[in-house]
């Protein structure tokens, strides 16, 4: 991964501003923009057209400075971009900020300077934002190099942000500032053709100023750069909250296994997530609010949630949203509801969310005994209070509005417990109000459904981090790096078997025989009831073939079921190579698992799991990690579909080994990050986990290679 100095790019002593003219263009606002936010480096002009600008001494180029520089602001027409980057840092330029468009993206006419571009930033180790961006803003370094209005309400915050799209940044950050929300760092991305959103999260979730990571990213161009910067902001308890477009994105082309068609590249990407404690949101609304929860500072220690409102109608209607969103109202202890029975009205219901009656909240008193009520219940961890209208006008000539504001400030100030308060339409509040309460450690959302997103993901955070993780990911017995040297394709059933039992994986006993008579032979040593199954690498999927005969009893049923078999693939597979019949011993009672795993081209190995069997692909009911996983891992990945009821015994069935699964996905996850350069795919379908302490058998296993042969490596 290639390393750049970013404080380049965010507090240089000096910078060159290229491209500055008499006239309001992109460069002057970058100059005026230094100006108001405070720099104190030194300033530098550069077009060959003036000799003075704005007052100050204009030079004709870099070279001509009579001084080093840290950094360089370039607004200049494409074809002189690359020119002057060169100029730049032959004069100690580290940082550049190119606004200048015109690259294409890589493609078309602006495919060779692009390429030019990169391979001289990189060489020369110049730090290159953009190009084809807005800028950047450190408000805590009193510096930008932006080529923009400032957004409105900007300030010096704790809020830092990377966006690929400019104008959704401006937007974004001007709505936070009118809100009270102040700024650590803004980052437009632009073309990302040096430094990328993976450098700027890594910068961010370093930097000391910064508390809360917002993104809107399109794509993930430097993946293992994304991963540490997610595990360093992780590790300083910085949320990353971001939207990734991308979702309807077509799927990873058709594999052999079921387990391709499970992993598309969002799946793994909202795995990855998920893993690393990153907050995907689906919209600006969800972002919006749930930067301005995290960034007030909410850190539930639960996941209790208490609301209250004025209205029956709407504690029904937040009933229905938390139930859909996955919101856990809890219930009130009751020595909370005899609090509420003495201060509440006798029409008020006691359920959560709470119908606290407009007559309780026409007096400070009750309502405030409420609010403390709810808040010294050890059973609730974040209070939400709903009030329709919060404005100026309303905190002077409604007594409502100014009982609730109110009574919110008293309760956090005496019990310390997060509360929030949120209008149920969007945009019903003032941003001034927003503001006020900001400063006293309420926040102020808008909108009941982009709230309720904002607590549920400040509480799925907050139980993240607080997770008691296992800090060592246990490692099988034996580790073969050579075992796949020179094979390609898809291996056969029992190689694949035979591979994978070298990482503790259990399989059922099985011989391979090329005769009905040695076939019943063979079943008569394994003992009844057994498995006859086609082996051929030209047949992966062998029930479709007719491949598989299952139960059979006796040696007759076996040279009939050896017949059957060779006659059926021979006429659906008349051109495959048959290397003959597996007689196999007949696992039974068990519950049917899917797992497998593949090696996904972005974030390397993938493991799975989910509901098994000949329904697989219709159930979709898997869960993915990124590998190797450990224990805790599996655990919650079975967690996540229907196997764990399956496997706690469902409908009288006795309860299954589900140490013994988590066990063997932990082993799987092993084998494919061990053997991610050779290895393609994994599957194995049915896994069968057996009743309680008689572990797991691997009834299928299906393991393909890259199409090339690979020697050994180190990995």
């Amino acid at each position: 991964m290639k390393e750049f100095n970013l404080d380049m790019l965010f507090k240089p002593k000096s910078i060159a501003i290229v491209g500055i003219s008499p006239n309001k263009n992109r460069a002057t606002l970058a100059y005026e923009n230094l100006k108001e936010i405070g720099y104190t480096g030194k300033i530098y002009f550069v077009n060959a057209k003036y000799t003075e600008v704005h007052g100050q001494t204009c030079y004709p180029s870099i070279g001509s400075l009579p001084e080093t520089i840290d950094s360089v602001y370039i607004s200049i027409p494409s074809d002189h971009v690359l020119s002057t980057l060169k100029e730049a840092s032959a004069k100690g330029a580290k940082g550049a900020v190119v606004i200048s468009s015109g690259f294409g993206e890589g493609e078309g006419a602006g495919k060779e300077k692009s390429e030019e571009l990169i391979q001289f930033a990189t060489y020369n180790n110049l730090a290159v934002a953009g190009p084809n961006c807005l800028g950047l803003i450190s408000s805590a370094n009193h510096f930008s190099a932006y080529g923009f209005f400032f957004p409105e309400g900007l300030k010096k915050g704790n809020i830092g942000g990377v966006f690929q799209s400019g104008g959704l940044m401006h937007a974004i950050a001007g709505e936070l500032g009118t809100r009270g929300a102040g700024i650590s760092t803004l980052i437009s991305s632009g073309n990302e053709m040096v430094v990328n959103s993976s450098h700027y999260i890594e910068y961010l979730a370093n930097d000391p100023s910064t508390d809360v990571i917002m993104a809107f990213i399109e794509g993930i161009k430097d993946p293992d750069r994304f991963k540490r910067a997610a595990e360093i902001a992780f590790k300083n308890k910085k949320p990353i909250i971001l939207v990734k477009v991308g979702k309807s994105e077509k799927a990873a082309q058709a594999a052999v296994a079921h387990t391709g068609s499970m992993t598309g590249s969002d799946k793994v990407i909202e795995t990855m997530f998920k893993q690393k404690g990153i907050i995907r949101v689906s919209d600006v609304d969800e972002l919006i609010e749930t930067v301005l929860l995290f960034s007030n500072g909410a850190r539930p220690n639960g996941n209790g949630v208490a609301i209250t409102t004025t209205s029956g109608g709407e504690a029904g209607m937040y009933a229905d949203l938390g139930e859909e969103l996955g919101i856990r109202f809890t219930d009130f202890h009751e020595t909370t509801q005899v609090k509420l029975k003495d201060v509440l009205p006798e029409f008020g219901a006691l359920g959560n969310p709470l119908d606290t009656t407009g007559n309780a909240a026409l007096d400070k008193r009750l309502y405030s005994a409420c609010l403390n009520a709810i808040a010294e219940d050890d059973q609730v961890d974040l209070i939400a209070v709903s009030q329709m209208e919060i404005t100026e006008s309303a905190l002077k000539n409604n007594k409502t509005t100014q009982v609730i504001v109110e009574s919110i400030q008293d309760c956090y100030s005496k019990n310390k417990k997060p509360i929030l308060l949120f209008t149920p339409n969007s945009g019903g509040a003032d941003k001034k109000v927003g503001a006020m309460l900001r400063e006293k450690g309420i926040p102020l959302l808008t909108g009941a459904i982009p709230t309720f997103k904002a607590i549920r993901n400040v509480i799925q955070y907050s139980q993240y981090i607080d997770r008691d993780e296992e800090k060592a990911q246990s490692k099988p017995l034996i580790k073969k790096n050579d075992i796949l040297v020179n094979k390609t394709g898809v291996l056969t059933e029992r190689e694949s078997q035979m591979l994978l039992s070298e990482y503790g994986l259990k399989f059922p006993q099985k011989t391979l025989v090329n005769s009905a008579v040695e076939a019943a032979q063979t079943a008569d040593k394994i003992g009844y009831p057994v498995v006859l199954k086609i082996e051929s690498p030209d047949i992966p999927h062998k029930s479709d073939a007719g491949g598989v005969k299952l139960n059979l009893k006796s040696s007759k049923e076996v040279e009939k079921a050896y017949h059957d078999i060779m006659v059926s693939v021979s006429f659906k597979h008349p051109d495959a190579i048959i290397n003959g019949v597996v007689v196999e011993e007949m696992v039974q009672d068990g519950v049917e698992v899917i797992a497998g795993a593949k090696v996904d081209p972005m974030f390397g190995p993938v493991v799975m799991v989910g509901s098994g069997g000949v329904l697989v692909e219709l159930l979709q009911d898997v869960s993915l990690r990124l590998a190797p996983i450990s224990h805790q891992d599996a655990r919650e990945m079975i967690a996540e579909t229907k196997l764990s009821k399956l496997l706690s015994g469902y409908r009288g069935k006795p309860e299954a080994d589900q140490e013994a699964l988590v066990d063997a996905l932990v082993r799987l996850s092993h084998f494919a990050a061990d053997h991610q350069a050779y290895l393609r795919e994994v599957e194995i379908n049915p896994l069968l986990v057996l009743p309680k302490g008689k572990g797991q058998r691997a009834v299928d296993g299906l393991i393909v290679l890259n199409s090339e042969t690979k020697e050994k490596v180190n990995i």
